[in-house]
């Protein structure tokens, strides 16, 4: 088992805030905070997407965002337009959420097709794709992640950390892990509040960690939210 340093966790960590009540001096907070302690990037809705270019320019911590959750079922034309739009206003990558509704109707090619889509919208940027892996039974997860990677995101992520998404585990991240393969890219969401639960789940094979409890995480102080 790998060893990590406090510096090493924080360079691989999203530091996110995505409650529907974050306020300017909520991502002001956020920016700083990656800032201060070397996260790799701030997790922000899109609507703070310029404050977060202007607080961080210069810097080597990135603006990432996320739509298209929690439900997932918008349709293929907005999600196309979200990310042409996040990425017209600096966002340098951003997850989201597929249409798990096509999915769990059998209509895979559909599924796989509005992935692809978005896809080719980011245009060569790094795109994350939230697998929400609280409402789909272990044969979903692989089908899912399989789907995902062929249809070319950059990452695997295991849940959004909403609704269903359900929190990160050791043998989800490793099943994640071994779809991946050399390609793709394995992020962790949902329930990381702790260094200990950083190195373990680093260790079952992911190269990010999305949370809100960042600065728990690296300093042992302070409160975690209950979004991640």
């Amino acid at each position: 088992m790998a060893t990590f340093t406090v510096e090493q966790v924080a360079a691989k960590i999203q530091h996110t805030l995505v409650t529907p009540n974050a306020s300017e001096e909520d991502i002001k907070r956020v920016c700083e905070e990656c800032l201060t302690y070397g996260f790799d990037g701030a997790m922000i809705q899109p609507a703070w997407i310029p404050l977060a270019k202007k607080l961080l320019a210069g810097s080597k911590v990135k603006v990432c965002t996320a739509f298209g959750y929690p439900m997932g079922g918008a349709t293929t034309f907005t999600k196309v337009a979200e990310a042409r739009d996040v990425i017209a206003a600096g966002a340098d990558e951003f997850d989201f959420m597929p249409n798990y509704g096509l999915f769990k109707s059998g209509r895979y090619d559909e599924f796989a097709q509005e992935i692809a889509a978005v896809v080719k919208a980011a245009e060569g940027r790094v795109v994350k794709i939230m697998l929400e892996f609280g409402m789909l039974n272990e044969e979903e997860k692989v089908k899912a992640a399989t789907l995902a990677k062929e249809a070319g995101v950059t990452y695997l992520k295991n849940s959004s950390g909403w609704g269903q998404g359900g929190h990160a585990t050791v043998e989800d991240i490793q099943l994640l892990r071994r779809i991946a393969g050399t390609e793709t890219r394995v992020k962790a969401s949902g329930g990381i509040r702790t260094f200990e639960d950083a190195v373990k789940i680093l260790n079952a094979g992911a190269e990010m960690i999305g949370t809100s409890g960042s600065v728990k995480i690296v300093t042992g102080l302070g409160e975690t939210s209950t979004v991640y």
